[in-house]
């Protein structure tokens, strides 16, 4: 108990560390914004055409009445986008860039 209250202590008591903006390594952000942008761009059509899948499979299984797999299909593309383009504005922000990915 004595170690824990010690470690709290110390935790409490520390001098923060330096918060520095994001900024990218010099020649190389702009090039970074290309690679994140093309690479979001083939990822969102990679689920541009699963939701067409996923939309073709539920419409042909309609007339047998089971759907819940295809519904289930469109969620996980839909985390997918949401998760992609998160991802891709995060890295963006962090590379210090100011364009659109």
């Amino acid at each position: 108990m004595q170690l824990l209250l010690m470690a709290q202590d110390v935790l409490i008591n520390a001098a923060p560390l330096p918060d520095s903006g994001p900024l990218a390594p010099p020649g190389i952000g702009d090039a970074w914004n290309r690679m994140v942008g093309v690479g979001k761009w083939i990822a969102l059509g990679i689920c541009v055409l699963g939701l067409l899948v996923v939309g073709g499979k539920m419409a042909f299984d309609a007339r047998s009445g089971e759907t819940t797999q295809e519904i289930s299909g469109i969620i996980k593309i839909v985390l997918a986008v949401a998760i992609i383009s998160g991802g891709a504005s995060l890295l963006t922000f962090i590379s210090g860039g100011g364009g659109t990915a």
